[in-house]
């Protein structure tokens, strides 16, 4: 229980992690993230329903954090980065995973010897016959070039933290460049 304790503690004090590790520093000016290579976003979330169920969230919330370790350790797992977001409110949070592919997280999903599987089936089994806590996913699989990551004064975020970044001045093109007919 400590080191998942432990754990939890680490992604409240950090909660963002990227495979390529970059600064916090304000990158000036405005950017575009690179979109050459296809990219799967899958978001998770949880939300507490009854807050004297602990015995029923608290575990799951305590399994999150060390899944995340395994992956984040897996070298060639195919997850990119994440970002823990906490709200709307104090029951909700999500997590935003940044996928290679998702051949790569269908493969850690039905891995039967993995955490995920694992921390599935105690979920529906124990957790889930409760209505005392919720989880929710979804995944969005873009190809190449069909998304896009602008960031302005900011640093490197979401995206635009996963891969390599340009200058943008979307202000010095012509208009019907920068507006695509319907």
């Amino acid at each position: 229980m400590l080191p998942r304790l432990i754990d939890a503690v680490r992604l409240l004090i950090r909660p963002e992690w990227t495979r390529d590790r970059r600064t916090d520093e304000v990158r000036p000016g405005k950017v575009v993230a690179d979109n050459t290579e296809p990219m799967v976003v899958f978001m998770l979330g949880v939300r507490i329903n009854r807050w004297r169920g602990i015995r029923h969230w608290l575990p799951l919330l305590l399994t999150i954090p060390s899944m995340l370790r395994d992956l984040a350790s897996a070298p060639d797992g195919g997850l990119l980065g994440y970002r823990l977001l906490l709200g709307p409110g104090p029951r909700q949070a999500m997590l935003v995973q940044y996928w290679r592919r998702a051949e790569d997280l269908h493969q850690f999903a039905r891995d039967v010897t993995g955490p995920h599987r694992a921390a599935q089936r105690r979920y529906w089994w124990h957790y889930g016959s409760s209505a005392s806590v919720g989880v929710w996913h979804e995944m969005l699989i873009s190809s190449e070039g069909a998304h896009h990551g602008m960031y302005g004064n900011m640093p490197p975020t979401g995206l635009g933290a996963l891969r390599p970044v340009r200058d943008a001045q979307w202000w010095a093109r012509p208009e019907a460049d920068r507006v695509s007919a319907p």
